[in-house]
């Protein structure tokens, strides 16, 4: 085993960093603190669905619960009702007089719903909202990509 020139095992950087290791050492209790929060709400869930799984076999005894498949949970934003962004998107490409691009599209979209269009987070949270409604639309037939660098432009496919 190679020494590199340090004596002994310590370590040149080991002393002068006591605020960086009380840092990393917050941050691993946090984590450790959020993984037992998660692995308790885990056992309530598995109670439960136990719970589910013995009143469905008590109405149809004959079944077997664990060959039902799991729906997988979505998370739903927070800045736009159901439906809202996909809305607001085919507006802008409406009142669009020819291709527009995707950051047009999302600040008419932010516009539109009153939010800041001077926060970058948001910004960010809303373009990639406004993408996923775009490619969407472009799914159904609605609406097409017409140039993809650097910036996405869109235009209506017919008459919507």
């Amino acid at each position: 085993m190679e020494n590199h020139g340090l004596a002994g095992s310590a370590l040149p950087w080991g002393m002068g960093n006591t605020y960086a290791i009380m840092a990393l050492r917050r941050k691993r209790a946090y984590l450790a603190g959020e993984i037992e929060a998660a692995e308790r709400t885990t056992s309530k869930q598995r109670e439960t669905l136990a719970t589910l799984d013995a009143t469905i076999r008590l109405f149809e005894p004959t079944s077997n619960p664990e060959l039902i498949a799991a729906i997988r949970p979505t998370s739903r934003g927070t800045l736009f009702r159901h439906g809202e962004q996909m809305r607001l998107c085919l507006d802008a490409l409406r009142e669009a007089d020819g291709p527009i691009s995707a950051r047009a599209i999302t600040l008419h979209a932010m516009e539109a719903k009153g939010l800041p269009t001077d926060n970058p987070r948001i910004v960010t949270a809303v373009t990639q909202q406004a993408r996923v409604a775009l490619h969407r639309l472009e799914a159904k037939g609605i609406a097409r990509r017409i140039i993809c660098e650097p910036d996405t432009w869109w235009e209506l496919v017919g008459a919507v």
